[in-house]
């Protein structure tokens, strides 16, 4: 392969752009990556495509795509698991854990994780795609039995799920080796062929890793595109080459998605934001195992998840021993590099992530909440201008305070007491946003009762987030929070359209 793979030195690694089985660079040249612990350090300089190279990768995919479609679903499954085999070596051999740390900051666990799960996706996926696909019969019961002569005797109607042809798949910036395998695995097993825009703040272990599955393909199934501003993914969307876009990110871009995705009539899937409300019950109480379970489904990634825990409601009697509980908790992290041992909290991902949040906690102590930091920045890492955020938790902040009523997509929670269930749940639901939502409760059957009165797409019981998803379940979003799924036989179908066949001779029928 032609992608160079940055393994941690210092000197900037170019990986390339995937089109056609080939590794290019870009036609418009290439920009800089930088650390956001380390703004100063050039992590890579990444290729910037041109509106021609676009569309000869969307070309190529259109090419490609009808072969792959043809051959059974068995077949492109022990395909794709080779590809994915192909990417988790190239994971291990490129060190790619420790070049996502430095384009992205997350801590060095994270990105193990975020890079490491790639090789037994396909194995994951390739079930559900074949149980969602399976050709199914539709009409009266017993048709097949009916006398000869009579209407419809001998003869099938069956519903068939067939790939869309060629999939836009657009990948953010916060686990973005895991939202690509999310997208282009269940599009590569339903037969489709995949033209991936990487995230242009750091596109190098997408880049990398898209390389090797696409490497472990025939030419033209993978292809990956990237560049410094939203132009090229707009160009993807728009073009009339892309038969479908599944899109991650912000509520603003997926309404863009949606409005260029209009233009041609093409589906979307979008996963957007979240502000996700966990709703802690009366007859839960407050201690340091409980405190322990919120930080980590908060704070993960330094909140820079769209399923992370954003807004905490607590009985008014409670509210202070829980933020007691949390401030106890968050005295240990330790803010810095991610690429430190000692280090549990990286920067946030750009300087304008951290200066919004920053306006966010200094209006919410200006209206009269209690701002509690209890992590302090590494001094060296805080000299060298990174983008840090130490963790905070906000203690009451007015209900119409933008802490609490935007994502705030950083290491920040607030406590907002309630007087009554009723009153919880007229806050946690007042909100344009309907990702995920929690409930805690030693009471199973007010779990449950709360639980269907919560407005998102997920509601979680004494539990929340990423390290409480399971990939048979569809996810998606409620209002703003997105449309249609992934994950799931729901997600699998979401890159196949249905098409009907009425009268087919049961003898013919598959």
């Amino acid at each position: 392969m032609d992608a160079q793979v940055g393994s941690g030195a210092n000197e900037p690694v170019a990986p390339g752009l995937v089109i056609d089985g080939r590794v290019e660079q870009g036609e418009n040249g290439d920009y800089p990556v930088t650390n956001p612990a380390r703004p100063g350090e050039e992590v890579l300089r990444a290729p910037a495509a041109s509106p021609g190279q676009l569309d000869s990768a969307v070309q190529a995919a259109r090419r490609a795509q009808p072969a792959w479609a043809a051959i059974t679903i068995e077949e492109r499954a022990a395909a794709v698991a080779k590809a994915a085999e192909l990417a988790a070596s190239a994971v291990e051999a490129g060190d790619l854990a420790r070049l996502l740390t430095r384009e992205h900051g997350k801590v060095l666990w994270e990105s193990q994780f975020d890079t490491g799960t790639i090789g037994g996706m396909a194995g994951a996926f390739a079930p559900l795609v074949a149980g969602a696909v399976a050709t199914r019969r539709i009409g009266a019961s017993g048709i097949e039995a009916l006398p000869e002569g009579s209407p419809g005797a001998g003869k099938a109607n069956l519903v068939e799920h067939v790939p869309y042809g060629v999939v836009g798949a657009i990948v953010p910036f916060n686990w973005p080796v895991s939202i690509l395998g999310n997208k282009v695995l269940p599009a590569l097993l339903a037969g489709n062929a995949v033209v991936v825009k990487a995230p242009p703040t750091c596109p190098g272990a997408v880049l990398s890793v898209a390389a090797a599955l696409a490497e472990g393909l025939e030419p033209g199934l993978v292809n990956v595109v990237n560049g410094p501003g939203a132009e090229i993914g707009e160009a993807l969307v728009g073009h009339a080459g892309v038969d479908m876009v599944s899109f991650t990110g912000g509520v603003a871009s997926g309404r863009a998605v949606m409005a260029l995705a209009a233009r041609t009539t093409k589906p979307v899937v979008l996963e957007l934001g979240g502000n996700d409300p966990a709703l802690v019950a009366p007859d839960v109480e407050v201690d340091e195992a409980l405190a322990a379970k919120i930080v980590e489904a908060a704070f993960v990634t330094s909140g820079q998840v769209c399923m992370a825990l954003k807004r905490l409601y607590v009985p008014e009697r409670q509210v202070r021993a829980m933020v007691e509980a949390l401030v106890a908790r968050l005295s240990s992290e330790v803010v810095g590099d991610g690429l430190l041992p000692e280090v549990t909290m990286g920067p946030v991902h750009t300087a304008l992530a951290r200066d919004r949040v920053e306006r966010m906690l200094a209006e919410a102590e200006a209206t009269g909440a209690k701002v509690h930091r209890p992590a302090a920045v590494r001094e060296e890492d805080a000299r060298a201008g990174g983008y840090f955020v130490s963790p905070a938790i906000v203690e009451d902040p007015p209900p119409g305070s933008a802490i609490v009523v935007e994502e705030q997509f950083a290491p920040v929670l607030p406590v907002i007491g309630y007087r009554d269930l009723d009153d919880a749940l007229a806050q946690a639901n007042a909100t344009s946003f309907g990702l995920c939502a929690s409930v805690w409760s030693d009471d199973d059957d007010l779990s449950a009762s709360l639980a269907r009165r919560l407005e998102a797409g997920t509601v979680f019981v004494n539990s929340h987030g990423m390290g409480a998803m399971d990939h048979l379940a569809p996810f998606g979003g409620w209002k703003s929070s997105g449309l249609g799924a992934e994950l799931g036989e729901e997600g699998m179908l979401a890159f196949t359209r249905a098409r009907v066949l009425r009268g087919v001779p049961v003898g013919s029928a598959r």
